[in-house]
């Protein structure tokens, strides 16, 4: 039970490195475009800008998974709480990653 919270741990840290790379690849290419930075929509610019952030979002969850490992057996509700825990993080990062990286692409009337 303890390597599967260190395998859903590693888990988390390649979603959040792939969309950390994927945030500076479409920064990238929203310059290409012409667009300015003060012309993103406000959850792209909070989300990608200082996209540093994306790769310590792993950082609880390799806390929690050290604090599993340390005792000598594990119950299977703390293996599910850890594990709920990895899918809602996960969850909320795709999402507004997606979000993010889909509205500046939107034509949107105001």
């Amino acid at each position: 039970m303890k390597i599967f919270t260190w395998l859903l741990t590693l888990a988390l840290a390649v979603v959040c490195f792939t969309c950390w790379a994927m945030s500076g690849l479409i920064m990238k290419s929203l310059a290409d475009t012409g667009r300015e930075l003060r012309d993103l929509p406000g959850i792209t610019v909070f989300l990608f800008h200082p996209n540093l952030w994306i790769l310590f979002c792993p950082v609880p969850w390799i806390i929690y998974s050290s604090v599993l490992s340390l005792r000598r057996e594990l119950t299977p509700s703390a293996v599910f709480i850890f594990a709920g825990s990895v899918v809602i993080g996960v969850a909320l990062l795709v999402c507004a990653f997606f979000i993010a990286s889909v509205v500046p692409f939107l034509k949107l009337k105001v």
